[in-house]
């Protein structure tokens, strides 16, 4: 950061959570390591999935990218959870034949 102008005071000014959002946006976007792992690993799961036999189970792109996985894709909350359940489910319902919305809508 010197050499962009800063001195060695305004550095030490800056507090412990800008600094560290600092250094997250120069690891996601200067370097990309953000961007470059998403596609290496899609890329990676596209082509294992490709080459793989008819009846081996299909690869994921949680178990190509391991413990990075998190990093990108936070695990969901428990209402996020609950809101894919409900709506899963409602698009389950909805196929079967006859099916009436109108039951659902008390009050």
């Amino acid at each position: 950061m010197i050499f962009n102008g800063h001195t060695t005071e305004s550095i030490a000014a800056i507090d412990q959570i800008t600094m560290f959002n600092i250094q997250t946006m120069y690891a996601d976007g200067v370097i990309g390591n953000h961007g470059l792992l998403q596609q290496a690993a899609t890329l990676t799961t596209g082509v294992f999935n490709y080459i793989r036999p008819a009846h081996a189970a299909a690869y994921k792109l949680s178990g190509t990218l391991g413990s990075v996985h998190e990093y990108l894709y936070p695990p969901a909350s428990a209402e996020q959870l609950a809101e894919q359940t409900s709506n899963s489910l409602l698009a389950f319902m909805t196929q079967a034949p006859g099916f009436s919305g109108e039951r659902f809508h008390h009050g």
